[in-house]
């Protein structure tokens, strides 16, 4: 029995579409995996460079002491340390290992980067030379969440493929006994999905349930490009951030490499070794409040942070007392209007909060400025009269390294990061921070807080 021209357009169209539509499934997912994948390798090659680093600070400075220590001994407590943190580590001196925490066997070359499998299990191991090539350092580390997070995602591309299937198939099923000529028009878009173009749309026309095709057809593309939108934009801003901290790390680095360049080599006075030695303490206390900021953001964001009732007069009032002595070195005057309230809340995290506001009003106020701190069942506000801000200042003053004052920040010491991580805070616990301020008449803040008491 021949078939029909509207059963051989289903069938031939059926099994077009399906081969597009699984093609850019299968495609987006190997994007996508080829992207984590690059993301983790980047991470983990960025946490093997911080402890090689941290390895060789630790050993030229044991080295430059009168102690001369066993490396030995360095290599063991950084192996325990890390061992703990389930990252394995091997030092090696002349392709002989000195001192390792592999349960396993490995291969891998010099300065390399490689994926091998332990106990079936992925791990990503890199290798470079430390303390001027004397020893060679081996770093791994468990990514098999690389594989268990492309099953899952593969598991709901192929679920997702097929209800679109099984839905596509129903609805062609009765439309093409109809209707034809409107599927060589899907079909056209198919071809221009499967060239990479996801911005294609097909008409929406009538009221029948081709229209309905085409209507859920285009809602599927513009999830996908939302998607694929959103996904830039995380890449973009985790991009900006690196750059962000590489260029804020850059000049402390210099500045200490540069004042223990000019320690060690030029004849100079013990007063020039000294303003040296201030020097590189004030940049390596700059770069550790840079680090405390970062770790304690990290944790926020990756932790569940226990949330309980907390009197927010009380936290307040904390605060206050603690930049007491600072607003007097200053020669700013902190006023004070707290009302009994209470709030679900982390102590710790509301006290680094509001420290960090009222601290930032201290430092805009010049000598005689004022800062006014108050509390009240709606939340809180903090209050100053000092050189204030323009309003586009006002829409970036959340965002990592950014600085109002550069040259002012630096000079205090500052990260740019004390307003990210305060926005962190806020919104871990329902709270809102609202800005009011104008350039030369000070700085308003709002801290609302929403949730349940």
């Amino acid at each position: 029995m021949k078939m029909r021209f509207w059963q051989k357009t289903y069938i031939f169209t059926l099994i077009l579409f399906l081969a597009c539509l699984n093609v850019g499934i299968l495609s987006l997912t190997v994007y996508t995996y080829r992207r984590n994948v690059e993301t983790t390798e980047t991470a983990v090659s960025a946490e093997q460079y911080y402890v090689a680093m941290s390895f060789e600070r630790d050993y030229n400075d044991m080295t430059d002491s009168n102690v001369y220590p066993n490396p030995s001994l360095l290599m063991q407590s950084f192996g325990t340390y890390y061992g703990d943190k389930h990252i394995l580590l091997a030092f090696e001196e002349n392709n002989r290992i000195v001192y390792s925490n592999f349960k396993y066997e490995y291969d891998i070359g010099d300065n390399m980067l490689r994926h091998t499998d332990f106990d079936g299990k992925r791990y990503i191991l890199i290798s470079s030379q430390i303390c001027d090539g004397k020893y060679k350092i081996i770093f791994g580390k468990n990514v098999e969440s690389l594989d268990t997070e492309f099953r899952s995602l593969l598991f709901v591309y192929i679920m997702t493929a097929i209800i679109v299937s099984l839905v596509l198939g129903t609805c062609l099923f009765f439309i093409l006994r109809k209707l034809s000529g409107p599927l060589e028009k899907l079909r056209k878009a198919t071809e221009v999905i499967e060239k990479g173009d996801f911005t294609v749309t097909v008409e929406e026309k009538g009221k029948d349930e081709f229209t309905l095709l085409a209507r859920s057809f285009n809602a599927m593309l513009s999830k996908i490009n939302e998607q694929m939108a959103f996904l830039e934009q995380e890449a973009d801003r985790k991009q900006m951030l690196v750059d962000n901290m590489a260029h804020e790390l850059r000049t402390p680095l210099t500045s200490i490499h540069g004042y223990a360049e000019y320690i060690e080599k030029a004849k100079i006075t013990e007063e020039d070794k000294v303003m040296a030695a201030k020097y590189i303490m004030s940049e390596a206390k700059r770069l550790q409040k840079i680090s405390e900021i970062l770790l304690d953001d990290a944790f926020i964001r990756e932790n569940d942070i226990e949330m309980k009732p907390t009197r927010l007069d009380e936290i307040m009032t904390d605060v206050a007392d603690k930049l007491q002595l600072r607003a007097d070195n200053a020669q700013v005057i902190i006023n004070r209007d707290f009302s009994p309230v209470t709030i679900s809340g982390n102590e710790t995290l509301l006290s680094m909060l509001f420290y960090n506001l009222t601290e930032n009003a201290i430092k805009a106020c010049a000598p005689g400025g004022k800062v006014m701190i108050s509390c009240g069942k709606d939340g809180a506000v903090i209050e100053d009269n000092g050189k204030g801000m323009a309003q586009e200042q006002l829409l970036h003053i959340t965002e990592p390294f950014y600085r109002t004052d550069k040259s002012r920040s630096r000079a205090e010491g500052g990260a740019g990061l004390g307003l990210a991580l305060c926005k962190r805070i806020a919104n871990t616990h329902g709270a809102t921070m609202r800005f009011e301020s104008e350039s030369g008449k000070g700085t308003k803040i709002f801290v609302f807080f929403t949730s349940p008491k």
